[in-house]
């Protein structure tokens, strides 16, 4: 009789929280699986969603080339990038830790007499901050200095630091970017 109780409690309070989780869950990702940029709605008060001040968008990216994030493929080679020469460039990788997904610039780098690295920077949607475990967009700008051929290596560490914590032969290694400058 106790263990019935319990059970209808159980089942009811299972119940209400998922119907209070559907009512209040929206549909966040595009078919590519990336997170939609959140919208500002007029019955959306001022202190459910931050002002645009508070989660401004890198400036300063030039061109910005999207990553085919979600790619099955260890090593990949994607491009050309053609720039002209003074151009400024982006490449836009999705980067989330909780997914084993942590890219840098590998070593050597691009040729140093054709690009200049510029800087990296990080964007987050308001949506994705509410996320335990939400991922941002990670920006590797560059500035095409002269003519000329080179290439950038991105290397996701989680799939080519043996001694990363979250360490996989399985997780995406390297993406690499065929770069010209005219």
């Amino acid at each position: 009789m106790i263990m019935n109780t319990v059970s209808r409690r159980l089942s009811a309070l299972l119940l209400t929280g998922l119907t209070l989780c559907a009512a209040g869950c929206q549909d966040t990702a595009t078919p590519n699986g990336h997170a939609k940029p959140a919208s500002s709605s007029s019955s959306t008060s001022p202190s459910s969603s931050p002002s645009p001040s508070s989660n401004p968008k890198p400036t300063g990216l030039g061109t910005v080339h999207q990553d085919r994030a979600y790619s099955k493929d260890l090593d990949r080679t994607e491009g050309p990038i053609t720039v002209k020469r003074g151009e400024r460039f982006s490449i836009a990788m999705r980067q989330n830790i909780s997914a084993r997904a942590d890219w840098s610039v590998a070593k050597p780098g691009p040729s140093a007499a054709v690009l200049r690295k510029v800087g990296e920077s990080s964007y987050q949607t308001a949506r994705e901050k509410e996320l335990v475990g939400g991922g941002h967009t990670k920006y590797f700008t560059f500035e095409a200095l002269k003519a000329g051929q080179t290439r950038i290596v991105l290397a996701n560490s989680f799939g080519t630091d043996k001694s990363a914590g979250g360490y996989s032969p399985d997780l995406p290694r390297t993406v690499t970017y065929r770069v010209t400058v005219r």
